[in-house]
């Protein structure tokens, strides 16, 4: 008899013990974290642990706390591990993902040393993040603030625009682009200077550009131009209009408006049109400058009447005649805000060659490493950042750099190691620092941090500071394939 006793007794307080215990794992309180009850059960109990990512010892893992759903998104030493609605491009899902059916798997397998994420507990965190990685309060991280200043990368090979949080330099959405299935490689992304919209062209022959509401990083609608290489524009300074160059041969441009989204005028310059690139316009819409691939002149015209146009060639080179073959070839061009300048970047020649928009006669020209690709002024230093991606003298075992050129001196003033093959480049006047696209498509590049689902290297962008002009340290963010061009929401 004692001993059914003592047998129930203990078949209780077994009961009893089972009982508080599965009680006491369900009521566990994450509150304070702010993530999602399901969530938090997988970060906090298997990644914000001792020697992991917890506030003591994120600094030997990566740099990055998931303590709390805030601390989760000031991202690690090389960028952010998460970007709402894109598990695609968050690198959390490749650390913690075990099937290379599911995207790209990275190791160390996460969490380190212990064992791997159920399926269950992986797609949780992958289905967390593809809604937007929201908190407890259903808030969605960097959608607080229409008016958030922002700096835009256009990555080619991906088809993707990388959208950046101007103050703490961090990738905080991925946008697709582009409409067919086939990639269509982004190669212009240009806000307006409202600040309301942006704008992408495409290097594939397209008919159309895109438009997005530059608040929310939302579609708008698209820009039918009929067939051509479409490739660059620029927007008038009301951003009521805009003009769309087809780089073909011959080519066209097209005059829009922005708000209708409808063609007013297309300039064919009687067929002469010879692959014009890169359009600039001035601060009052009555005179426009377009590069070419091919000569030794850029289009000048006078749009005062912009339904009809006047177009003239104009030799850059000191000679009154115009040469259509290869020679100084002024592929990209750029002009001060006030209009005292034009800057035109010769990819044949080499150089850069500074234009007085008073006389129309080019003041300067400065001769650089190699050949210039994207330029961006920052008019209240005085400052023109060339970027040129095939220098392999200035540094030794790297190739690109960014030239500093002083435009009221007319000199250049320093060139910088930027990265590996620099590209695109943009001015952050918030910041005052100058953003870097560096592609890093050669294989002699730095070995990427890891890779996309779209496949190739990834690029990576850093930031100059612009009262140094040294590198911003510990700011070498990896972002997809290719960042080619760059635009700043300033």
């Amino acid at each position: 008899m004692m001993a059914h006793l003592k047998i129930n007794f203990l078949l209780a307080l077994a009961i009893l013990c089972f009982s508080n215990c599965t009680k006491d794992k369900a009521s566990l309180d994450y509150s304070s974290s702010s993530y999602p009850h399901d969530v938090a059960n997988i970060l906090i109990n298997k990644c914000a642990t001792g020697g992991c990512h917890n506030d003591i010892s994120k600094d030997a893992a990566g740099g990055i706390s998931f303590s709390t759903w805030d601390k989760l998104f000031e991202g690690t030493n090389s960028g952010a591990v998460v970007i709402p609605y894109r598990p695609d491009f968050s690198t959390l899902c490749y650390y913690i993902n075990t099937k290379t059916a599911n995207g790209p798997a990275l190791l160390p397998t996460m969490p380190l040393n212990k064992d791997v994420l159920s399926d269950e507990e992986y797609t949780i965190i992958k289905n967390w993040i593809k809604e937007g990685a929201q908190n407890t309060k259903g808030s969605v991280k960097f959608s607080d603030d229409l008016q958030r200043k922002k700096i835009y990368v256009a990555n080619q090979i991906c088809d993707v625009i990388t959208v950046f949080d101007s103050k703490t330099l961090l990738p905080m959405r991925y946008i697709d682009v582009g409409q067919l299935p086939t990639q269509e490689f982004p190669i212009q992304v240009k806000v307006a200077p409202d600040r309301n919209n942006w704008y992408v062209s495409f290097l594939s022959q397209t008919t159309f550009i895109q438009k997005f509401d530059a608040k929310t990083d939302t579609y708008i609608g698209k820009l039918d131009l009929g067939f051509g290489c479409w490739t660059t524009f620029d927007i008038t300074a009301d951003s009521r209009y805009g003009f769309f160059v087809d780089n073909s041969s011959p080519g066209k441009i097209a005059y829009v408006d922005l708000n209708s989204m409808q063609i007013l005028a297309t300039y064919t310059f009687g067929g002469n049109f010879m692959n014009p690139k890169n359009a600039v316009v001035n601060s009052n819409s009555t005179r426009l400058f377009v590069g070419t691939e091919q000569g030794n002149f850029i289009y000048v015209l006078d749009i005062t009447d912009p339904m009809n146009p006047v177009i003239v060639e104009k030799p850059i080179d000191g000679t009154s005649t115009v040469l259509h073959n290869q020679s100084n070839d002024p592929h990209f061009l750029m002009k001060t805000q006030d209009d005292s300048y034009c800057f035109i970047g010769c990819e044949f020649s080499n150089d850069v060659r500074i234009m007085d928009l008073q006389t129309n006669s080019v003041v300067a020209t400065l001769s650089l490493p190699s050949n210039p690709q994207q330029m961006d002024v920052y008019d209240e230093y005085g400052l023109l950042f060339v970027t040129c991606p095939e220098d392999i003298s200035s540094f030794p075992g790297n190739r690109g750099s960014v030239v500093v050129i002083n435009y009221i001196t007319k000199t250049i003033i320093k060139k910088i190691n930027t990265g590996f093959q620099p590209y695109g480049v943009g001015v952050d006047r918030s910041k005052k620092i100058i953003a870097v696209a560096n592609s890093n498509l050669d294989s002699g590049g730095p070995a990427p941090h890891h890779s996309t689902s779209c496949g190739g290297r990834n690029g990576y962008v850093t930031f100059i500071d612009v009262n140094t002009l040294d590198l911003i340290p510990k700011k070498r963010i990896e972002v997809a394939v290719f960042p080619r061009c760059i635009s700043v929401r300033n």
